[in-house]
């Protein structure tokens, strides 16, 4: 396999015997997402040329919008292709990686007519976590089924109404669009592309090869509340969300919360809600029904007790967020979930 970062690049355009897969990336990029999907095609270029010899091979390309060094979350350095060289150049697939850059990234006017042009050729689209925003923004998500960090998704929502979110999928794929709903799941996306071009068996063969790549099932549950957003917003937020998600089981307030950072109350919930899409408050509550229904799953323990385990007052004040949400009543719940045939959310 071929990987290009930056200088002199084949642009005659496709041929049956290469698969183009460009990697667009911004300031703050995950780099588990750019390792994770150049180690899978790689893998997986080495297996064609042992299971199906004269099958196309890939070829990635890591780009930005205006090429050069791009600083990825973990402050390495990676170099990259302008998209303008790559103008005329024909992809089969576009991958869009996640990073805090990517909120920048959809306002901007010349990546979105880029990738409007290069979807008229490109047989397929992919998006990891925030990148789905961009690719929102390019307008190939209305009406199409995409998920994103669970955190996310009212933002999501709001920015982009035509989206179909699935809030539990870890990987959706709707035709020709792809997403993936936390980052550095690049590896995972990428598996999920690679099956679909040579099918399941090579899939897992590369997989069980990727040393740090523990494939997830797309049966498990997914964006799990309880999980921080990570790499996607400040260090403040970042560490105020680990706050909550140690604490949501005791009397805490906002208030708590924003002093753990060192912030005032005010700056506190308009950052946290800008950058996650959410009230504080609704963040602790989310994480406080996520540990309910958990508890509710894995226990026998009465819905009063498993309240109070939770940071919620009663049984009662349980029920009352349960019908909020539209759920089942906790009772009704447990037991759902634990039919064979259930399910209950």
């Amino acid at each position: 396999m071929n990987i290009v970062t930056s200088g002199k690049v084949d642009t005659e355009g496709a041929s049956c015997a290469i698969k183009h897969i460009g990697i667009i990336v911004f300031d703050g990029v995950v780099l588990a997402d750019v390792v994770g999907a150049t180690d899978v095609f790689g893998i997986g270029d080495k297996l064609i040329s042992t299971v199906f010899p004269g099958a196309a091979h890939y070829q990635v390309s890591i780009m930005s919008i205006s090429g050069g060094a791009i600083m990825s979350s973990a402050s390495v350095q990676i170099s990259t292709s302008p998209l303008t060289q790559f103008n005329d150049y024909q992809f089969d697939t576009l991958l869009i990686a996640s990073g805090t850059g990517s909120f920048d990234a959809y306002h901007d006017p010349f990546l979105i007519e880029w990738l409007q042009k290069k979807r008229r050729d490109a047989r397929r689209i992919a998006a990891i976590c925030t990148g789905v925003f961009v690719i929102g923004a390019a307008g190939f998500l209305n009406h199409r089924r995409a998920t994103t960090h669970w955190a996310l998704v009212d933002k999501l929502s709001r920015e982009f109404p035509g989206i179909n979110i699935d809030r539990e999928a870890k990987i959706t794929e709707d035709h020709d669009i792809f997403t993936s709903c936390d980052v550095g799941m690049a590896a995972d996306l990428a598996l999920r592309l690679l099956e679909n071009d040579l099918g399941p068996a090579v899939a897992q063969r590369v997989a069980q090869n990727l040393v740090a790549c523990q494939r997830r099932r797309d049966t498990s549950p997914a964006n799990n509340p309880t999980r921080p957003i990570d790499s996607v917003i400040s260090a403040k937020i970042h560490k105020a969300s680990l706050w909550f998600a140690k604490n949501f089981s005791d009397p805490i307030s906002v208030i708590d919360a924003a002093n753990s950072v060192s912030m005032s109350e005010r700056n506190f919930v308009r950052q946290f809600k800008r950058e996650t899409g959410q009230t504080p408050h609704n963040f602790l509550l989310n994480l406080r029904l996520e540990a309910v229904r958990q508890q509710l799953t894995e226990t026998d323990l009465p819905v009063d007790k498993i309240a109070r385990r939770c940071g919620l007052f009663s049984g009662a004040h349980v029920a009352k967020l349960f019908r909020k949400q539209m759920w089942p009543s906790p009772t009704e719940y447990r037991k759902s979930i634990r039919s064979p045939h259930g399910n209950a959310a």
